[in-house]
């Protein structure tokens, strides 16, 4: 099979894990994808990705600062995978999907909803491929419980429980300011939340009715003792009623302002059982199928072909295979599982959150879409000038 050539944009903390991915993909015997780039605006952490990877594949990647001199100097590359901050999602993908070349984009989509779609209809000008680089929906148990759900076992979903609370008031770099990152954990980690939430349901949510607070304005060294206070400016706490299609409703709740007894749980109740992220599957007779025994059960009922498509060599590494699954489709074997539109899906609910509390109302997943709502999200387009 012919190698997909692959530059990787962005070589902070996430590009490591890409890089692990993809050596995990060569240690299976699978040799289709070769970095032969890296570009980051700071050259030393894209040597350091470069040496890495020249530790498992042919050639050391070439090293750059700037992307369009990168798109302009490398000859016959087929794709970009693009891990740099949320605000630069935008500012990078498009250029890259104007040369023609494929992209993979680390999650969020992109810092607002009005910049994702900069990017989705760039690729659809440009026909090529554009995935979201969202992992969670890959691990075997999530396979599990998506199979579980879909195959009737709990029989019609009623109601999503996602509840987390406790400390999580540490510094986190850029990931701490609403322009660079376009929100606090509620869209960094919750997008993963939201993929899964649809996923798991195999149904798109309506509307969204939610409160969001900033109850400590600061970030810490030492988070308990609040030493070494760090000015922020996102959220640390949110409640969401979201509406499904089908009538499921999820009740998500992240707070990481919650000092003293943290809580959390994951569960999913329909008609005849529950599967909870803790403990498995429950009947409604009390019967329990353990979360070990059901990934038994999903992988069993997979044909070879369906085997080595969502594990591809046997890895279950959820990065190398999202890679996998990108080259593929960059290479015209059909389209990514996360394709752009996916990843925007997921980001609308995160964003309908957040407009949600700016309107004080409920909003709908439609007018949210659309950009009919911009609120919270307007202040950071301005600044940004996305328009």
């Amino acid at each position: 099979m012919e190698q997909l050539r692959l530059a990787l944009v962005g070589c902070g903390s996430m590009a490591g894990a890409h890089v692990q991915g993809l050596e995990e993909l060569r240690k299976a015997g699978i040799d289709d994808i070769e970095v032969v780039a890296c570009c980051d605006q700071v050259e030393e952490a894209a040597q350091q990705k470069a040496a890495a990877l020249s530790g498992f594949q042919r050639r050391k990647p070439a090293v750059y600062t700037d992307v369009e001199e990168m798109l302009m100097r490398v000859d016959g590359l087929d794709a970009v995978d693009i891990c740099a901050p949320h605000s630069q999602h935008h500012v990078l993908a498009v250029p890259c999907l104007e040369e023609g070349r494929h992209v993979t984009i680390e999650k969020p989509l992109a810092i607002t909803l009005r910049a994702g779609r900069r990017i989705l209809e760039a690729a659809v000008d440009s026909r090529c491929q554009l995935a979201v680089a969202e992992n969670y929906r890959r691990s075997p148990g999530e396979r599990a419980r998506a199979w579980a759900v879909a195959e009737g076992r709990i029989g019609r979903p009623r109601t999503f429980y996602w509840v987390e609370a406790g400390m999580q008031m540490g510094k986190w770099g850029w990931r701490n300011f609403r322009r660079e990152a376009g929100g606090g954990w509620l869209l960094d980690g919750g997008v993963h939340f939201t993929d899964l939430f649809r996923y798991c349901l195999g149904a798109e949510a309506q509307q969204v009715m939610a409160r969001v607070r900033e109850f400590e304005p600061y970030r810490y060294d030492k988070p308990v003792e609040r030493e070494g206070a760090w000015p922020v400016d996102v959220e640390d706490s949110a409640m969401a009623l979201i509406d499904f299609d089908g009538g499921a409703v999820v009740q998500w709740t992240w707070q990481g302002s919650a000092p003293g007894q943290g809580f959390g749980r994951r569960t999913i109740y329909g008609s005849e059982g529950c599967i909870d992220w803790g403990s498995g599957l429950w009947t409604r007779d009390g019967r329990n199928v353990p979360n070990e025994a059901l990934v038994a059960e999903y992988r069993q009922s997979l044909t070879e072909e369906e085997e080595e498509r969502l594990f591809p060599g046997g890895v279950e590494n959820s990065v190398a295979t999202e890679l996998k699954d990108f080259a593929d489709a960059a290479r015209g074997e059909g389209v990514p599982e996360v394709d752009g539109l996916e990843g925007y899906r997921s980001q609308a609910i995160c964003m309908a959150v957040l407009e949600s509390e700016w309107f004080r109302r409920p909003v709908t997943m439609a007018e949210i879409e659309r950009g009919d709502l911009e609120g919270y999200q307007a202040e950071i387009d301005e600044a940004l000038g996305i328009r």
